[in-house]
């Protein structure tokens, strides 16, 4: 039957090309997927196009449906994998956020049941869990990202924070900001300080592997809404600045998935979370602030507030000695013009930390492409009143020039930045994403971390 169907109907199997024919009563549609060329045929392809097809499906009215495994492999996948990058792409892909709209919910059309078809004798049962937490977790945080920053306070984050970690092997704390004051962690005070809803330092802790093995980092910027400071955003640059909290909500959920994997792994998150707002009080520029390393900042521009408060919690971080500290910051807009949308940039001090998120980039399809930290960067933000300034003096090397300025917080401890200012949000529904927060780098920490050793 799909063979007649493919020389009648001149099916030529390009990528994304999908047709359904009808088989029976039983059946009903037997839908056919184009990937395109062999040679050129990968798990990005394959990822893409099956989140594609399953919106498509249920964009039909389509409840339940079932993929046949083995006509997705050419031959060059584990049927492991294979299952794995189906089932996590599917989930990934059919996400939606409606928790704000009123009217005709029940007309909003979901997938209610998905079947794995497979000649294989294995079972596949530990890929579809992992596939299920790890989607689980970047849902979760795609919806902590679309929820509207009058909602989504830093007081709200802190107790959505508590509320997760009353999971079995997180330990949770929370500083407020009258303790980050006493903590003097001048720079996430005075980010916070011009907003009626006040700072928060959120800190979880995950304990899988052995006691004496020391603990991963990860440091999450959390900027529940960002409008620049007296720097004011104009707009349209303005829309959206609830997306500067994607980095605390990667890092919650990552741990939180951690703990639910039980992977064997020691593992803190640190988020600071703050509102970047104007009132009386609010930091201005010229202003200089005291981190809590010591390190002195003058502040050029309100709007760079984001690399503030990641000092505050880098440093904090760097005090608790761990074996590497790994950040995750909608830093700079300056990572449109270096990746454009399609990738996200890191820099690192440390070659391990390098090889690692390589591999992790490649398995999680999340694209990763490094930039340098070379010396002659650190005279754009030498300042003459402070140790150091919060912005170079010209809009150059943007993303470097922020993680130039972050590497003062870390001490001397193996270090990796991640800047998502771009790719934490999408403006299109393709493949597995969908208009809205992305979930950016969700499925590439799982990754690194599901290797950890």
């Amino acid at each position: 039957m799909i063979s007649s169907y493919i020389k009648e109907n001149n099916f030529k199997a390009e990528k994304g090309e999908a047709k359904s024919i009808f088989a029976n009563k039983n059946v009903k549609n037997v839908v056919l997927v184009g990937l395109g060329e062999e040679e050129k045929y990968g798990f990005d392809i394959l990822s893409n196009t099956i989140a594609d097809v399953a919106k498509r499906l249920r964009d039909n009215s389509t409840e339940s449906f079932s993929i046949f495994l083995e006509s997705f492999n050419n031959g060059n996948f584990k049927d492991e994998e294979l299952a794995e990058k189906i089932a996590l792409s599917m989930l990934i892909g059919l996400y939606k956020f409606s928790d704000y709209k009123t009217k005709d919910k029940d007309k909003i059309k979901y997938v209610k049941q998905i079947t794995i078809i497979t000649s294989s004798s294995k079972d596949f049962q530990n890929e579809i869990v992992y596939a299920s937490v790890v989607a689980d977790a970047v849902s979760k945080t795609r919806d902590l990202v679309n929820i509207p920053p009058n909602v989504a306070t830093p007081e709200y984050v802190a107790y959505y924070a508590k509320e997760l970690s009353k999971k079995p092997g997180l330990k949770f704390n929370v500083f407020d900001d009258k303790q980050i004051e006493k903590m003097k962690m001048g720079c996430l005070s005075a980010v916070g300080k011009g907003s009626a809803s006040k700072p928060r330092l959120v800190v979880i802790e995950y304990n899988g592997a052995a006691k004496s093995k020391k603990k991963v980092a990860l440091v999450g910027k959390g900027v529940t809404f960002d409008t620049g400071g007296y720097n004011l955003k104009p707009y349209p640059y303005i829309l959206n600045m609830k997306d500067d909290l994607g980095g605390a909500a990667a890092s919650l959920h990552v741990i939180e998935a951690c703990a639910k994997l039980k992977l064997p792994v020691n593992l803190i998150v640190v988020a600071p979370l703050a509102e970047n707002m104007i009132d009386g009080s609010a930091y201005r520029p010229d202003d200089v602030l005291t981190a809590f390393n010591g390190v002195t900042v003058e502040i050029k521009n309100t709007d760079a507030e984001g690399r503030l408060i990641m000092a505050d919690a880098l440093s904090y971080a760097a005090s608790l000695k761990p074996a590497a500290i790994i950040d995750v910051a909608s830093l700079t807009g300056a990572s449109t013009v270096v990746l454009g949308s399609v990738g996200t940039p890191f820099l690192s001090t440390d070659n391990e930390l390098r090889e690692r998120i390589r591999n992790a980039s490649e398995k999680s399809l999340e694209k990763m492409w490094e930039l340098p930290l070379w010396q002659e960067y650190e005279d754009y933000i030498k300042s003459d009143v402070a140790d150091i300034k919060n912005i170079a003096d010209e809009p150059e090397a943007g993303v470097i020039i922020g993680a130039v300025f972050l590497k003062h917080f870390v001490e001397e401890l193996p270090w990796l930045h991640i800047d998502i200012g771009t790719t934490v949000w999408s403006k299109a529904d393709k493949g597995i994403l969908t208009k809205g927060g992305t979930g950016a780098t969700v499925r590439l920490m799982m990754e690194m971390l599901r290797d950890w050793k």
